[in-house]
């Protein structure tokens, strides 16, 4: 199943859907918008999890704890839910 969706993008929202597009080869800009929705779900679910952080390693071996202001938003509002069983599983 399908759903259209109409909305108003800003310049930025704009200049994402593009690099995205092009960074992840995708056949439109609405399959970039797709994936860009999935990878943000499975960054939520994950975060659901208590003591869950975003890691980056870089080349160099360097390990950065990356911090999204605006997931942390969505993070606290979700908090009260039950973390997802098979998302709890794989931490355990």
């Amino acid at each position: 199943m399908t759903t259209k969706v109409t909305m108003n993008l800003t310049e930025q929202d704009v200049q994402n859907v593009d690099y995205l597009y092009e960074a992840l080869r995708s056949r439109s800009k609405a399959q970039a918008i797709s994936v860009a929705l999935s990878l943000t779900r499975f960054v939520v679910e994950a975060m659901e999890v208590p003591g869950t952080q975003i890691l980056l390693r870089q080349a160099d071996g360097t390990v950065e704890r990356i911090i999204m202001p605006e997931l942390q938003n969505l993070v606290s509002k979700a908090a009260g839910r039950q973390p997802r069983a098979e998302r709890a599983a794989l931490v355990e």
